[in-house]
């Protein structure tokens, strides 16, 4: 890809974010960090596909692919370390969108989908061997996914059986997805004849970018596992058991339990001895991620209306921009937590 792949995923965070957010909102949002302001970032700028899915980026590596944006006149840089697309970087973007993984959802699956992966080649390399009566070394040494895989094998009768079913399955969901993500994602798996690639070798066969190698390995992954709740792959479901994605960090859990319990804000502050600001992240959190999550009782109904009024008409995120249309009239609180719950309803 020209430019790079790096350069295409910052372009397209750019675009999302329009200059009111900096090259740290865009590392905060690839490495996953489960602060308030990037799970509110992730969701109102419609960025939760990507959140969590490039871990060990680094912020030299964002700002040498920003750099190649301005230095091909793509994007320009503003205040601070923030940047916005061109007209051309615009254009750009919209010329390379068969590029972005549409299966991707880093939102719901970053969390749990290293422990799938690690069940999922375990298991057809454990397979494979055993069908051709071979011995071998597990390519997982994850004592919990060993024990896992062990006793799944176990449970399922007919080894033949089990492995012609497995098989089948892969063939069909893969069968679904782009020839080339489907070769990423084979040439990853071990078997009784080979051992699977790293996204190293598959990038030097291929005569593409690492980088984009990883994100069409996970494209796939995470479109098993959502065929897999979806109710389509029940094999893949079987490898999700027990790996309910998480929707809300652990900390605003415990929080959403004191208020199904009608602990007030500042009850649940005292109980957990927390600043009310946390409790705040908290709820707006809950708002975003619970769709029966009611925000009546800490908004009024027309306060909130004037809200999503001002950010309709400004277009824009920053809350300060919305607080001084209402006149100070609204708290930052009150209007992260219309936005939170509103977002899907008024964001293009």
């Amino acid at each position: 890809m020209r430019h790079g792949y790096a350069s295409f995923l910052i372009a397209h965070c750019l675009r999302r974010f329009n200059g009111e957010r900096t090259l740290a909102a865009v590392y905060h949002l690839f490495s996953g960090k489960k602060s308030a302001q990037t799970l509110q970032d992730s969701k109102w700028f419609r960025l939760e596909p990507l959140f969590g899915t490039w871990k060990n980026v680094t912020i030299a590596d964002l700002e040498t692919a920003a750099q190649v944006l301005a230095e091909q006149r793509l994007a320009v840089p503003g205040a601070g370390r923030t940047y916005r697309l061109t007209e051309a970087g615009e254009r750009w973007l919209d010329e390379q969108s068969m590029f972005f993984p549409r299966h991707l959802n880093g939102w719901r699956y970053h969390d749990i989908e290293q422990t799938f992966w690690q069940r999922l080649s375990l298991v057809g390399q454990t397979l494979s061997n055993l069908v051709h009566g071979q011995r071998f070394t597990p390519i997982c040494r994850d004592e919990r996914t060993l024990l896992w895989v062990k006793q799944y094998v176990l449970a399922n009768g007919s080894r033949q059986t089990l492995a012609a079913a497995f098989y089948e399955e892969l063939i069909r969901l893969l069968g679904t997805v782009s020839e080339e993500a489907a070769t990423v994602f084979t040439l990853r798996l071990t078997s009784a004849a080979r051992i699977g690639w790293t996204a190293e070798q598959i990038a030097a066969d291929l005569q593409t970018d690492v980088l984009y190698v990883q994100f069409q390995f996970r494209n796939v992954l995470h479109y098993m596992m959502a065929e897999a709740e979806a109710g389509r792959a029940p094999l893949m479901a079987e490898l999700m058991a027990g790996l309910a994605p998480v929707q809300l960090t652990q900390s605003a859990q415990k929080t959403y339990e004191w208020l199904q319990k009608g602990k007030t804000m500042e009850e649940i502050a005292a109980l957990r001895r927390l600043k009310r600001s946390t409790i705040e992240d908290h709820i707006v959190e809950i708002a975003a991620n619970v769709p029966s999550f009611s925000i009546a009782p800490f908004v009024e109904a027309g306060k909130a209306a004037s809200i999503q009024a001002a950010a309709r008409a400004l277009g824009a995120r920053k809350l300060r921009h919305i607080r001084e249309a209402l006149g100070g009239a609204a708290s930052y609180f009150e209007i992260r937590l219309v936005l939170a719950k509103e977002v899907g309803r008024w964001m293009n």
